[in-house]
Formats: structure tokens, sequence, C-alpha cells
């Protein structure tokens, strides 16, 4: 490794930025709940804005209109990351271990970062046929919206940055609790792709332990220190950030390689998301302090939104097996509502349509002790005996039993009438072989009359807005012409939309690899041009070999194939 020349201040000197404008941005957000509270000084409403951006946006962001010019700190780096989470932490770890200088700005106290499974296409086990049509695939499913260039970047760098990533939390002490090798499909024309799914217990754990590797090896974090502004010169090319301080001064951090902006999506900004996905507040928001401030920076900086539909991503508050096995969905009143072998994100837009306030973002997932059997799991775990135990994907609290319907239904907290009613009624049409009300093929009605029964209660909310600013293949933030705002990167969620749509629907994994790849490459690229190649690599085999025979790890050619595309 190597050494890395610390910083020094100019402290207590008040430095002017001649020729230079200034944006604002802020850091990455923590997984919480509640709501922003507006600012009370936003900007004024006559002020002239770019197209993409209103006055009301700035009432929820820590971005600052008006030009800062006195600092009480001053100093230099190659790359200057802002935002501490999945794709930040990443950025900042890889410029370290390629001997750049590198500083991040977050907005708070600590590293702040969601989600735990990942994804990636093992390429020298596929073939060019097989990742096209999977491609192809995909896209369809996104009514053929997919940003093609970024699926792409994924498809190319995840391979290698994932288990990058997986490697160092390893080295640190971060095991993931599932290493999964065994996706792959073969295509009737000769395609093949493989694909490699693995699952930390979480990402805030693993972000955590790779940041304090980071500055261990040199880098410069600065906690509670929201980017409020960038620095732009007189041609456009991005030259900085400027960060608060907790008493109110500002720093300004230099970067003579690139800014990245991985701040995070924007779902406690009222303003953007009245403006731009409303439908959005049928259900809770999982996070809190993510207002959008990176992408009030880029478009201020010259960016533009994305021009296509901005993807909500919609979760439960368990995941793992139970959403491929045959289940029962019933709403809030305990009604059944959709045919429930759709996606997991055609089911969430089914559940919207029976939104009411007390039951927002709830459904139940009922099942029987026979379900195990009938269709095995893809990670090869019972469901039953999760129901029971609870494990790394469930929390064992929110699962509930009983010997009767009426029990099952009293004891989850659906309305006991209209619950076994609606039970009753699906056992009916199971034993018939043929859904009359939603559709279900006959091979998946599975009948519940087996007990005990069992229910997960589905806590369903919004755990990301996928849509940002426009990038190009590159994650490079572009103009309104598509040209490279020279200096601007890009990275994790708020860069473009790779699925296109207002709901989620790209391949599982596919949210936090793009995140650990774009917080990765982006600083690759900005480094060396497009020479695109770590000084320090890790392959799959590597960890193939770790994983593969032990808990969790499953051969290629395991019974438990199972693809993303295919939920039952």
């Amino acid at each position: 490794m190597t050494d890395m020349n610390r910083r020094s201040f100019l402290k207590g000197s008040a430095l002017a930025a001649a020729g230079a404008t200034f944006m604002g941005l802020a850091a990455c957000a923590p997984a919480g709940s509640g709501q922003n509270a507006p600012k009370a000084d936003a900007v004024d409403s006559t002020e002239t804005l770019p197209a993409d951006l209103r006055a009301e946006d700035f009432k929820y962001s820590v971005v600052e209109r008006q030009p800062i010019t006195e600092f009480s700190e001053e100093a230099t780096y190659d790359i200057v990351v802002v935002g501490a989470g999945c794709a930040g932490v990443p950025a900042v770890l890889t410029a370290v271990e390629e001997g750049a200088t590198v500083a991040c700005l977050q907005k708070e106290p600590t590293v702040a970062a969601n989600g735990n499974g990942v994804s990636f296409v093992v390429k020298d086990k596929s073939n060019l046929a097989g990742i096209r049509r999977w491609r192809s695939d995909w896209s369809r499913l996104n009514d053929w919206r997919v940003n093609n260039e970024l699926f792409d970047y994924y498809v190319e760098y995840a391979e290698e940055a994932v288990p990058w990533v997986i490697a160092r939390g390893i080295e640190e002490g971060i095991d993931p609790v599932a290493f999964d090798t065994s996706s792959s499909i073969a295509y009737d024309d000769g395609g093949l792709v493989a694909v490699c799914d693995a699952t930390q217990a979480s990402n805030q754990d693993l972000m955590v332990a790779l940041a304090k590797r980071a500055e261990a090896q040199g880098a410069d974090f600065y906690y509670s220190t929201p980017c409020v502004q960038l620095v732009q010169e007189a041609d456009g090319t991005v030259t900085g950030a400027i960060g608060k301080r907790e008493d109110g001064s500002y720093i300004k951090l230099n970067a003579t390689k690139g800014v990245i902006l991985a701040a995070g999506d924007y779902m406690n900004n009222d303003s953007m998301v009245d403006r731009n996905l409303n439908d959005a507040t049928m259900f809770p928001f999982v996070l809190e302090n993510h207002t959008g401030d990176g992408h009030i920076l880029g478009i201020l900086a010259g960016g533009r939104m994305a021009p296509l539909g901005h993807a909500r991503q919609i979760h439960t508050n368990y995941i793992g097996p139970f959403m491929f096995f045959p289940f029962l969905a019933l709403d809030f009143e305990g009604n059944r509502f959709c045919n429930e072998t759709i996606p997991m994100s055609s089911l969430n837009i089914a559940m919207a349509q029976t939104y009411k306030p007390e039951g927002r973002g709830i459904h139940y997932r009922l099942f029987d002790s026979k379900t195990d059997t009938f269709y095995p799991s893809s990670l090869g775990i019972p469901p039953v005996f999760l129901a029971g135990q609870g494990s790394a994907w469930m929390d064992p609290e929110i699962v509930v039993s009983g010997n009767t319907l009426e029990e099952l239904c009293e004891t989850a907290g659906i309305p006991v009438e209209t619950g076994v009613a609606a039970i009753k009624r699906y056992n009916e049409m199971c034993a018939q072989g043929r859904d009359d009300d939603f559709g279900v093929p006959g091979d998946h009605l599975v009948a519940m009359d087996t007990p005990p029964f069992y229910c997960i209660k589905g806590d369903v909310g919004m755990s990301g807005i996928n849509a940002g600013v426009m990038v190009d293949g590159f994650y490079r933030v572009v103009d309104n012409d598509k040209a490279p705002i020279p200096g601007l990167y890009a990275a994790g969620i708020q860069a473009g939309n790779p699925c296109g749509g207002i709901n989620w629907n790209m391949p599982g994994g596919f949210s936090n690899a793009s995140m650990f790849t774009s917080g990765r490459y982006t600083v690759l690229h900005a480094l060396t041009g497009d020479a695109m190649k770590p000084s320090k690599t890790e392959s799959f085999d590597n960890l193939a070999d770790r994983f593969v025979g032990e808990d969790g790890g499953y051969a290629w050619d395991s019974p438990t194939c199972a693809t993303a595309i295919t939920v039952w």
C-alpha cells in the first residue's frame, strides 16, 4: 500500500474562491423512520432555477445557494466523495487502495447503509448470448425501459467489485451469511448465464468495517459535515466540495481528479416526492434524511433528472425464500386481492389499490405446514423451520401460527370473519383446480388445509427511490446534451434509473451490487480514465473456493437452481 500524505489545513483563514461558483449537496442518510421538517429559510421562490428544480425543494435540503467564500479549513485531495453508504464507502476504500488521497463528507455522525443482498454475473461461466438474452428478459419485465449502458456496466464490473467488497469485509470479520453459486439459466438457443447471489447480515455493519479499514489506510472522513455546495469553475469543471461543520463553519475540499456524489435518494423531500412520485405515499418510508441533496446539486451543476420513471423500491420487513413460495395473500381487511404468483413489485402495485390509511403498507402471507415439502426453498431452508425459528432473513416475532384458521387470523390480527371466509373460498378453488378470482395456475394452487397454519405479517415500506441525475456509461454526470460535466460523477441510487419504470423490477441483488460497483469503478475512471483495472483485484473463484461446501454455499450443480425471473 502506498503511504498516504495526510491533509494539511489552511486554518483560520478567509479564503476566497476566485473565478469559481458553488453548488450544493448532502451526504448519505441512515436507516430509520420519519420525515424531515422543512427549513424555514428556503430559497426565494422568485429565484430562477433549472427546469428540474422548484423553490420548495430547498426547504428539505441542506444545499445552500448563496456563494460561500470564507473557510475555516481547506485541503486538497485526489478524490472527494459525498456520502458514506453502499456506494460512497467502496469509493473511498478503492481510492486509498489505489494510492490516491481521498476525503468523504458525510451528513450523519456515522456511516449509513441499508440492505443486505447482492448479485453478479460470472462471465466465464456464461456466454454472450446468454447474458444478452438475460438482459432482454429483464428489459421485458421493465416494459423495455432498462438503461442498457448501466445494465452492461453492472455485468462487466460487478463480477470483480462485489467479491472485492465481500473479501474486504471477511478480512474485517464480516462474513456473508449466504453465498449461492447455483443460479444459472440455460436457454434453448444455447445461451447460458450464471449468477452468483450473496447475502450479508447487514450492509451497515459491512460498510462501517470497510470505512474503518479505509481510514486506517489514510482516508479522511468528515462526519456530521454535510456537503452544502460544489465548487465549479467557469468552464463547468467541478473541482471540489464544501462541507458545513456543526459549529456553522465551512471547509473547502479541493478535488484534483473528481467528485463522486453518493448521497442517496429523495424520499424525505416532500416537494420532490409530490412532484415525481406522489403515489409512493401509500407506503411508509423506511429511511430518514434522504432529502435529494445530491440530485439538487447535480442539477445545479448542469445536470438533468433522468428522463424516465422514478422507480419505487418496495420491500417487506422480511426477505428470503418466502417470496418464492406458494402463499395466500390477504390485505389489511382480510380480503384476497391479487394473483399471488406475480412478481413482488406487481404485488405491491396491487396492494396500493387496497390502500387504507390505517393499513398503510400492511398485508398478510399465509401458508400451511406442507408448504416446505410441496415446494422446497430456493435457499434449501424449509419455510416452516424459518417460521418457527427465524433466521438471518427473518424476525421470528413477525411470524405467527395457529391450529385453526380462526386462531391464525385472531393471532395475526386479521379480521377473523373476513379472513376465514377468504381462506375457505381459496381452498374451494384449490379443490377444483381453478382460480376463478385471480387466475393463479392450477399447479400453483396450494390449499391451506394442513395445520398448523402460518402467517407472516408483511409490513411493506419504501426503501428507496431509484431515480437520479442523468449519467453516461461511466457514471459521469451529463448535461442536457449528454455531454459529461468534467470532474463530476454520481454513484449508487442517485445515478440515473437503470430500470426506467415506476417500480423496481431489476434482478435480485442488482441494487446493492450496482452501488458497490459504481462507487468502486467511478473512482477508477476518475483516476485513470478508461483504464478500468484496479491494482488489487478480487475474483469469484477465490470466494467460491471458500464458501462452496460450507453452510450457505452451494455448488454450480446444486439442485436448488432457481432464477430470479421466475417467481415460482
